[in-house]
């Protein structure tokens, strides 16, 4: 749910300065007005400034004093023309009265509104920060952050930076602008500005906030190719995790002196339990691919191939095509452990794996299942195509030889099955495709065998 903070329509930042126009114009018609009648009554005197106090509530105090200076002088002339002395003073000390009102009213009224708004600032933070705490995943949470960012500032762009690891850039993870120009957004989400650059650079540098009423000529400022000059005003903080930045909350708005202080201590409020949020969302992710990363290949280990090929299979049937999916084995691994020694045999395998990695065909996936077996996911590829890929594998591993260690070679057992000739789930698939590696194996190895029903006359190896 998002969370609004209530702001007048009519008397906000953007409009200010007209609003003082229009006031102080008003004023000086009237007062002219009155120094020709040459008398006026009291009450509208009077009237008149509680008026001009109670509109002033919604400008600032400072215009409200210039303009109880300008309406005194003129008041003044106004009742320096009446003879009566005693009748002048009293009229005077009227108006001082109701003008002494209206700046206490003034005073008051805005107190008022500001614990309001600090009220509904802080209600609409702590039900963001408990929005913040339902979700770890970060792609989810991301969205929330500009969802709350757009409707807490009503903002006209807002985007997340997050530091390169063992980087000094930093890279857009969500961004959002009102505009809704694709043209736009995707020269925003390419920006990866260097660390200490630019104003995003700063605030990564610095670990400090930024704010500035006038973005485009800034001393700071980096235009980002693509996108258009406008007048915006910007506000940069720095997203922390124990007192080290990794990231920057980025708004704008597009018009100029849109933010003051108290939306940046907002901000930095706000930045504070997104921080957190993001902390934990990447910890889990970091936590998650460590439990799915095979610590010697640097592969996905099994964990993630029955939700990988579940996953790929769901695509494809929505799309009437084929997943295939090989079973592999390296033929000599025992050998090649028994003779050189398990060091050399882990320098094997992580070998084996780029050979792997370099056969496969951008979109392929490769698994390390345990031990010496790998697992190659192929979405979106049919029997014939995925023979052929197979065919090479087959070819290089022959062929490759380690730098370090010419002599060890090895030869590959494969199995291969598809969805849906062979299979009509993910835990079929696998398992299918495992029985025609065991196949390879029992006809002599160094093959691809496709599965075959136990009831068909077709052959396994090719």
């Amino acid at each position: 749910m998002k969370e609004k903070v209530k702001r007048s329509p009519l008397f906000n930042r953007s409009t200010r300065k007209i609003w003082m126009f229009a006031v102080t114009s008003i004023m000086l018609c009237l007062s002219v007005l009155m120094i020709l009648l040459g008398h006026i009554s009291i009450f509208l005197v009077s009237g008149f400034f509680l008026m001009i106090a109670l509109v002033a509530l919604y400008l600032s105090l400072k215009l409200l004093l210039v303009q109880v200076a300008i309406a005194s002088a003129l008041t003044l002339i106004v009742l320096y023309q009446d003879s009566h002395q005693l009748i002048l003073l009293k009229w005077f000390l009227h108006t001082l009265v109701y003008l002494a009102i209206g700046i206490t009213v003034n005073c008051k009224v805005r107190a008022i509104y500001q614990i309001q708004r600090h009220t509904e600032e802080m209600t609409a933070l702590s039900q963001i920060s408990t929005s913040l705490t339902k979700t770890l995943d970060l792609s989810e949470l991301t969205n929330q952050v500009v969802d709350h960012t757009f409707s807490l500032f009503q903002a006209d762009g807002c985007t997340i930076f997050l530091m390169e690891e063992g980087k000094r850039s930093l890279r857009v993870i969500s961004a959002r602008e009102s505009q809704n120009d694709p043209e736009i957004l995707a020269q925003i989400l390419s920006n990866q500005p260097r660390v200490g650059f630019g104003m995003v650079g700063w605030v990564a540098a610095t670990g400090e906030p930024i704010i500035s009423g006038d973005a485009e000529h800034d001393p700071r400022a980096l235009h980002i190719q693509g996108t258009p000059v406008d007048e915006e005003s910007v506000m940069g903080i720095p997203l922390k995790a124990e007192e080290k930045t990794f990231g920057v909350l980025w708004i704008y708005k597009l018009n100029l002196d849109a933010f003051n202080q108290e939306d940046l201590q907002l901000a930095q409020i706000f930045a504070n339990q997104v921080s957190v949020a993001l902390a934990n969302a990447r910890l889990y992710e970091h936590v998650r691919r460590l439990s799915e990363t095979d610590g010697l290949t640097g592969l996905l280990n099994s964990r993630s191939l029955l939700a990988l090929t579940e996953r790929a299979i769901n695509h494809t049937m929505t799309a009437e095509g084929c997943v295939s999916l090989f079973f592999i084995d390296c033929d000599n691994f025992k050998e090649i452990n028994d003779c050189y020694g398990h060091l050399v045999g882990d320098q094997f395998l992580r070998f084996f794996a780029t050979l792997l990695l370099a056969g496969i065909r951008e979109g392929d996936v490769v698994i390390r299942y345990a031990g010496d077996e790998f697992v190659i996911l192929l979405p979106n590829t049919s029997l014939e195509a995925a023979i052929s890929v197979g065919e090479r594998l087959i070819e290089m591993i022959r062929l490759g030889t380690m730098e370090n260690n010419p002599a060890l070679k090895t030869t590959v057992s494969m199995g291969l099955a598809t969805f849906p000739k062979h299979a009509l789930s993910a835990e079929e698939l696998i398992k299918h495709a495992d029985e025609a590696l065991y196949a390879s194996k029992r006809n002599g190895k160094d093959q691809l065998s496709v599965f075959v029903p136990f009831n068909s006359d077709e052959k396994t190896a090719t």
